[in-house]
């Protein structure tokens, strides 16, 4: 009997230090912590599955020093990572930047459908690793498709993506039959849900399912939906996911037995609080001057926009994203503005730190303006419309936004265009007003309307979009505009106007 242990993280999004940087305090989460737990031996392989160097304020911070070496490979190599995928957000910041992370990490980059056209990052496709018990393990990574869509076209000038099923077959074939098993680590999630099969999306941002179906992984280790998931199989394949921010890793135990056959199992580990101390003290002049930066106030409100639950937001809108709109608008210039929140959202105190915009916008999306008539403001209306499930006269929150993934991020809200939506109604059939400044928008009206890139690309049932015409861009991240905007408004007085009416 043989055996291979796994370590596997994932969408870890950068959080290094114990906190999620909402406040000082010590957190269960992150790579100092997570490592303290892996026990390293030569049958162990510990695998991360991309989302790794953008999504903190620490990574916000560290990608404005332009530093040659990203301090988050150091700490990967010290955790002892064997391999590694790219996640489409490992993208955010540009080529330079994910460049400072491959050229000093220790472990292979693995992405059969990421080509670097420079031929100047370490990217391979597939890799055999002979464990010290003699099992030869072949490992592909692969990362979703969906990398062209949301990315920044800039920042994607020197790669060339492509599609992930067609990506891996090449590997795979050329790895079949000379491993005795087969690992995939893939950063997409499950396009089914698991406990019913039912097929969730038909596209290809997220194809575990179909990976599994198409080829004879043993296990296939998966990312990007930050869903908690271990000892689980689809069509033979063991198959685990992570939730996000290095709150819990994976621990696989795969053995082959004599005759050769393979047995898997898995669990999520919660992380602990006890940390890597060298590496805390060793980065610690770089974290003192983060929070140093987080806490710098750049201007105040005249009321705390603190967030509710989401399914309350939703129903009676929020000054927090009446604010959001308020800076979009004023920098676009559109008639209109719509914006999200994260899953988790910090909120903004009177006076606004540093520390309150980076945690409550935590992507660096840029903004677009679209030139849009009012039927697709209208149909936009009516995806929002469809977070909410009503039965029994109770409101709740629509499996849609819900499964596979928890998707609070793609309900909008608008500004300054007020909207009534009755629940009543047949999902598609809710919208039944839309008034600008006094006027009802009809179907025909032309308006322009500032949403943040990911938005226009489409995903989240928001296909209205990118077949509209932009107006402009501004490739300046959110997070920015909105300290620039605090630069111009020291005080500001919050638009505090309801726009949404629900009928119920």
């Amino acid at each position: 009997m043989k055996n291979l242990k796994i370590y596997f993280t994932s969408d870890v999004h950068g959080y290094v230090y114990p906190t999620d940087y909402r406040d000082q305090e010590l957190k269960p989460q992150g790579f100092l912590c997570m490592m303290e737990q892996f026990k390293k031996d030569g049958n162990t392989l510990v695998i991360d599955g991309g989302d790794t160097i953008q999504g903190s304020p620490f990574t916000t911070y560290i990608s404005r020093l332009g530093l040659p070496k990203n301090p988050i490979a150091e700490v990967m190599n010290k955790a002892g990572y064997d391999y590694i995928t790219l996640g489409n957000h490992d993208f955010n910041y540009g080529y330079d930047y994910l460049k400072s992370y491959l050229d000093y990490i220790d472990a292979k980059c693995l992405c059969t459908n990421v080509e670097d056209k420079l031929n100047q990052l370490p990217i391979k496709q597939h890799a055999i690793h002979t464990l010290e018990n003699g099992l030869k393990v072949g490992i592909i990574g692969v990362s979703t498709e969906f990398i062209p869509v949301w990315e920044k076209p800039e920042n994607l000038k020197n790669f060339t993506v492509s599609a992930t099923l067609d990506s891996i077959r090449p590997s795979y074939e050329a790895l079949r039959g000379e491993v005795d098993l087969l690992i995939g680590i893939y950063h997409g999630g499950i396009e089914y849900d698991l406990e019913t099969n039912r097929k969730l999306s038909d596209s290809k941002e997220n194809l575990a399912y179909a990976i599994c179906e198409a080829f004879d992984f043993d296990v296939l280790l998966t990312g990007h939906q930050h869903i908690a998931l271990a000892d689980k199989n689809i069509a033979g394949t063991h198959i685990v996911q992570t939730p996000q921010y290095g709150t819990q890793f994976a621990e696989v135990d795969v053995t082959v037995s004599e005759e050769g056959v393979i047995t898997s199992t898995s669990k999520l580990v919660s992380t602990g609080l006890t940390y890597n101390k060298a590496l805390y003290d060793e980065l610690m002049p770089l974290e003192s001057a983060l929070q140093t930066w987080l806490d710098e106030p750049v201007g105040f409100l005249d009321t705390d926009l603190v967030p509710g639950n989401h399914l309350e937001m939703s129903l009676n809108g929020t000054y927090l994203a009446n604010f959001i709109n308020q800076v979009q608008l004023e920098r676009s210039g559109a008639d209109i503005a719509c914006t999200s929140f994260a899953n988790s959202v910090k909120g903004f105190n009177k006076e606004v730190t540093v520390r309150d915009i980076v945690s409550t916008y935590i992507f660096p999306n840029t903004l677009i303006v679209l030139e849009v008539t009012g039927s697709v403001v209208k149909a936009a209306l009516e995806n929002s419309a469809s977070y909410f499930h009503i039965e029994n006269g109770e409101i709740s929150v629509s499996d849609k936004f819900l499964k596979p993934k928890v998707s609070h991020y793609n309900y909008d809200y608008f500004a300054p265009l007020c909207y009534t939506f009755d629940l009543t109604k047949p999902v598609g059939e809710r919208v039944v007003a839309m008034s600008l400044n006094g006027k009802e928008v009809g179907p025909n009206d032309i308006l322009t309307l500032a949403m943040n890139n990911y938005r226009y690309s489409g995903v989240g049932g928001y296909d209205m979009y990118p077949a509209c015409k932009v107006v402009k861009e501004i490739l300046v991240e959110m997070p920015e505009i909105i300290i620039d905007y605090f630069m111009q408004h020291k005080n500001v007085t919050v638009d505090k106007n309801k726009y949404i009416t629900i009928l119920k």
